[in-house]
């Protein structure tokens, strides 16, 4: 069961609100074979890692205060593991309203751009799909991980029709689409979406060539903490290049980047749709 936290401490290639439905997996059979001790493991390994995904601690958190003291040794389950079902409930209703929400906006069929994985973002354009309102989507690989490699084939096992590109040719894509949609991993109180590397130039490219860019995610991505508040972490060069000896060069490697929310045309989320300057009421309906 440890190994398990282990390899979704060490998951680089899915979203946040994927990691999320996987830890409430988790949750759930800890509860139903009574594994209260490698519960109490995981969330510590946990907390150690996944820095960069503020709504996973979040989730975390509530799990640890709310989930953990349902839980105990050779007792009845059934309170933890109903908590963890009305968890699951609430994160697929959010996702099925964010994707109708989403799909609302269009009345002729689309081209898309995308960059990385969202679960959120592929059950939008899977739902805009299923109305026959999208002609094709155009995936980034975002490098290093290449999880655009498991976004395009999700969404053509799906029916959609898609194309693989390298992220340095997001201008090519975006001459040929309608609009960009991205998610997010976190959206700090200070203005600032926080998503996959790559989303920044591709947002400046959007705005280059006045095409929106739409952010689809439930709202739990809004924290109250500022961008320096939140860890963008440094990962291993040799995910980029296997150095010979003679060289004597830096490598940068981080998975997230920062962008001013001001460069993002809308946010689509289960509470409704915002434009950036409308944020700040989400945040206090969020926090009261």
């Amino acid at each position: 069961m440890l190994q398990q936290f282990q390899d979704l401490a060490n998951d680089n290639t899915s979203g946040a609100t994927e990691l999320i439905h996987k830890l409430l997996a988790l949750c759930e059979n800890c509860a139903i074979g009574y594994h209260v001790e490698p519960l109490r493991e995981g969330f510590e390994l946990l907390e150690q890692s996944q820095l960069s995904m503020p709504s996973l601690h979040a989730v975390l958190h509530i799990l640890k205060s709310d989930f953990l003291p349902k839980l105990h040794e050779d007792e009845e389950t059934a309170d933890a593991i109903q908590y963890i079902s009305s968890l699951e409930k609430i994160l697929s209703e959010s996702g099925e309203r964010i994707a109708e929400l989403f799909a609302g906006k269009f009345g002729d069929p689309q081209q898309a751009v995308t960059l990385s994985r969202s679960s959120t973002v592929v059950a939008s354009l899977l739902r805009l799909h299923k109305k026959e309102l999208l002609h094709r989507v155009y995936v980034l690989e975002a490098r290093p991980m290449l999880e655009g490699h498991r976004t395009i084939r999700d969404m053509t096992e799906k029916g959609i029709t898609a194309t693989l590109m390298i992220d340095a040719a997001m201008a090519v894509a975006l001459a040929q689409a309608d609009f960009a949609i991205v998610g997010a991993d976190s959206v700090s109180a200070d203005g600032y979406l926080l998503n996959k590397t790559g989303t920044f130039p591709l947002a400046l490219c959007c705005r280059q060539l006045e095409i929106p860019i739409y952010v689809v995610c439930d709202s739990l991505k809004f924290s109250p903490q500022l961008r320096a508040d939140i860890l963008v972490e440094d990962k291993p060069g040799d995910q980029l290049l296997d150095r010979s000896e003679k060289d004597r060069f830096a490598i940068w490697n981080r998975y997230f980047e920062w962008t001013p929310v001001e460069y993002i045309t809308e946010f689509i989320t289960e509470r409704g749709i915002f434009s950036p300057d409308q944020l700040s009421a989400l945040a206090v309906e969020e926090s009261t």
